[in-house]
C-alpha cells in the first residue's frame, strides 16, 4: 500500500499534463468595479445592517472632494489630517472581541454597536488611491462630521469646555520626565 501521492503499481506510466479549466483573460480588467443596481430590498437590508453596507470607493469619493471649493473648507488645526488604517482595524476588532464587549457592559451597562469603528476602517481603506490633499481633506471632513455628531448628544463638554489655541499645555508630562530622570540617576 502506498502513500496518497505515490502509486503501488510497479508499472511506470507517463504522466499527462492535466488541462486547466481556468480561462486566461487577454483583455484588460475593468478599471471601476461595476455596482449592481440598488433596489428597495437592498436599501432596507443596508438600513437594518449598516455595517454590511458597501463602502464608497476612492473614485466615488474623489469627485465630491474636488467639487467643493478649497476656500469653503475650514482648516481647523485641531482636526487630524491623517488616519491609520491599522489602528482603525484594531479598534474595530477590539470592539467586536470579548474584551471590548466586557468594557461596554462595564462602562455603559449594555453592548454598543461597533459599526462606527468598522465604518472608520472602510473609510480609511477607501482612501488608499486618493491624492494626499484629497485624502487630508476627506479625513478632516470625516472627523468634523464625527465631532458635530458627538456634540449633538450629551457629552463631557456639557461639564468641561475645550481649550482654546492659546491655552494648550506645553509639555504636559514635564514633571513626570524630570522625576524619571531623577530616579534613573539615583
Amino acid at each position: 500500500m502506498g502513500w496518497l501521492w505515490t502509486s503501488s503499481s510497479s508499472k511506470a506510466e507517463p504522466q499527462q499534463p492535466i488541462p486547466t479549466s481556468i480561462p486566461i483573460r487577454s483583455e484588460p480588467a475593468p478599471s471601476a468595479p461595476s455596482t449592481p443596481p440598488a433596489n428597495s430590498n437592498d436599501a432596507a437590508f443596508h438600513e437594518a445592517f449598516p455595517h454590511l453596507a458597501p463602502a464608497t470607493t476612492s473614485s466615488q469619493l474623489e469627485p465630491s472632494l474636488n467639487s467643493a471649493p478649497s476656500a469653503a473648507i475650514d482648516h481647523d488645526p485641531s482636526l487630524p489630517t491623517t488616519m491609520s488604517c491599522r489602528a482603525a482595524f484594531d479598534a474595530a476588532f477590539y470592539c467586536s472581541s470579548l474584551g471590548g464587549h466586557f468594557n461596554d457592559i462595564y462602562r455603559y451597562g449594555h453592548l454598543r454597536s461597533c459599526s462606527e469603528h468598522w465604518g472608520d476602517w472602510r473609510f480609511c481603506m477607501s482612501l488608499s488611491g486618493a491624492s494626499s490633499e484629497g485624502r487630508a481633506n476627506a479625513i478632516r471632513e470625516r472627523y468634523r462630521e464625527k465631532d458635530e455628531k458627538l456634540k449633538k448628544e450629551p457629552n463631557s463638554e456639557d461639564v468641561w469646555r475645550r481649550r482654546g489655541p492659546g491655552e494648550m499645555i506645553e509639555k504636559p508630562f514635564r514633571f513626570a520626565e524630570e522625576e524619571s530622570l531623577r530616579v534613573e540617576k539615583a
